[in-house]
């Protein structure tokens, strides 16, 4: 296979998603947890900043393990983690999202199957989408951490009555949109175009292993992402720091902060919950290893397949007694059919800078 080949299925999606599958990966059934919470596009190494540096919700940095996603993109995760051979896990699960792909069926994403999303209610014992009643469009358009912090400590406590015996629970932070910079991001959120980042400490890792030839593919791949101009990259700031319109540290500073963010309201989740609670991510972000930024696709690249692993011990206290959310109270999945329609979960995906 010639150069151009390789480059041409990269840019498609096929080959890196077939190249995606050569790296380990770890669907998160196979770790031990009670409840199990997903930061959205965090990077291993911003997370151990993060603890070096002392926040509560954290052990020290030695306590950040590691694992490999089984996907580099939201919908990918989605499509692995929800796949058919976890049905008997799923149905003992409760899970509560923030990410808007699990409404989309992502046909445009090559690297996903035709038999999981969209999601449902039948997928799992409990199925909310936070993210149609709580998403807001104020200084920046995203779901804040605080619903989702309520909604699974609500729906932990009555987990015997709804017949589940654990809750997964989908925070849309770090990802951007960033609090602290408002004024970089236009509109509101498109679901399609989600996210894409690394000061490349980790970039030699598990790279040894790799063939000539799926070294060639890599290289292939950042040609492939260094030609593709095709997409709006206006409400993602990897690919703006790329292109020169941000600097790397402020963006750095802002993707910090908003971790920072969903783990202060993660200490309110550890004083809430009596149990094991597991912090890990979907993907990471490229910030140029192998040329790839933010997190497209079927990338096999370790800056964005290499995500935490944390678990600590949660102590329900009671500081806090959330309800249910209307629908799962009425005995319902959690998805209000009234609202929002099409156009809207499109607004959202776009604000997100997916489309």
């Amino acid at each position: 296979m010639d150069f151009a080949t390789v480059s041409e299925k990269l840019a498609t999606g096929r080959l890196g998603g077939a190249l995606s599958r050569l790296l380990p990966a770890t669907p998160v059934w196979e770790r031990e947890w009670d409840v199990c919470c997903i930061l959205d596009g965090c990077r291993l190494d911003l997370m151990r900043e993060v603890a070096a540096a002392g926040h509560d919700a954290l052990p020290g940095p030695e306590g950040v393990d590691s694992l490999w996603s089984v996907g580099s993109q939201s919908a990918e995760w989605m499509d692995r983690t929800f796949e058919p051979a976890h049905r008997a896990e799923m149905a003992r699960t409760a899970y509560v999202t923030g990410n808007p792909f699990s409404s989309q069926p992502c046909e445009h994403i090559l690297v996903t199957s035709d038999e999981v999303l969209p999601l449902s209610a039948d997928d799992f014992g409990v199925f909310h989408e936070a993210w149609r009643e709580e998403w807001v469009d104020d200084e920046i358009s995203t779901i804040p951490p605080a619903s989702l912090t309520e909604a699974a400590i609500a729906v932990w406590r009555e987990r015997e009555a709804l017949g589940i015996d654990r809750v997964l629970v989908h925070y849309m932070q770090p990802h951007a949109p960033f609090r602290s910079q408002p004024d970089w991001f236009f509109g509101s959120a498109d679901i399609e175009h989600w996210g894409q980042v690394t000061d490349g400490e980790d970039e030699d890792l598990a790279l040894a292993d790799l063939s000539p030839e799926e070294r060639e593919a890599l290289e292939a791949l950042a040609e492939a992402e260094a030609a593709d101009d095709s997409g709006d990259s206006m409400n993602d700031p990897w690919l703006r720091v790329r292109d020169g319109d941000l600097e790397f540290e402020a963006v750095w500073a802002a993707y910090r902060d908003n971790l920072e963010w969903v783990l202060d309201d993660l200490t309110r989740l550890l004083a809430n919950c009596d149990g094991r609670v597991a912090m890990t991510s979907d993907h990471g972000n490229g910030i140029g290893e192998f040329g790839v930024w933010s997190h497209p696709p079927g990338t096999p690249v370790p800056a964005i397949r290499r995500v935490p692993w944390v678990v600590r011990e949660g102590r329900d206290r009671r500081t806090c007694e959330p309800g249910l959310p209307d629908a799962i109270g009425e005995g319902t999945t959690g998805r209000d059919e009234s609202a929002p329609d099409d156009d809207a979960i499109d607004s959202r995906l776009e604000a997100l800078g997916y489309k």
